[in-house]
């Protein structure tokens, strides 16, 4: 029982990073937000052309931060994985939630227009969230598997 829990506590920030990093993939080729007007779709987009494909970039260097930290162990790749979830969580709220809800020059030509967050969105926030979680986990974990790793195997 503790050697699965061992386990999971090892392998559960992995984990969670490389499928956060998924969903930031993901999340790049779907629509961030709609505006329609009634019921006709007048300009969609999507969350990579938003913000010049920034997370997909993010979460390429994500994989490989998560596995040095969680793998390898170093302290220097999870130190860069938290500020790569940082990045990914500012590209969410500071670049794309501002427009996602805007009507831009439709709203203006057109009375009944309007703005809503699709699926790109909600993906790439959800990614974006998973992905500190996971670096704070790695970090906060770490400390103890280093002391573990000094003592040598209980027994």
């Amino acid at each position: 029982m503790a050697a699965v829990l061992a386990r999971l506590l090892r392998l559960g920030p992995l984990a969670l990073a490389l499928a956060a990093c998924v969903l930031l993939a993901v999340a790049e080729f779907s629509t961030l937000y709609e505006i329609r007007v009634i019921t006709v779709v007048k300009d969609s987009q999507t969350a990579g052309g938003h913000h010049g494909y920034a997370l997909l970039v993010i979460a390429a260097a994500a994989v490989f931060m998560a596995w040095g930290a969680n793998v390898g162990g170093s302290r220097p790749a999870a130190l860069g994985l938290l500020i790569l979830a940082v990045a990914a969580l500012a590209v969410t709220l500071l670049v794309d939630y501002p427009d996602v809800d805007e009507e831009g020059f439709i709203g203006e030509a057109f009375e009944q227009a309007e703005a809503s967050p699709k699926a790109g969105f909600y993906l790439e926030t959800l990614g974006a969230v998973l992905l500190l979680l996971s670096a704070v986990a790695t970090l906060a974990l770490r400390p103890a598997r280093a002391l573990r790793d000094r003592r040598g195997p209980a027994g």
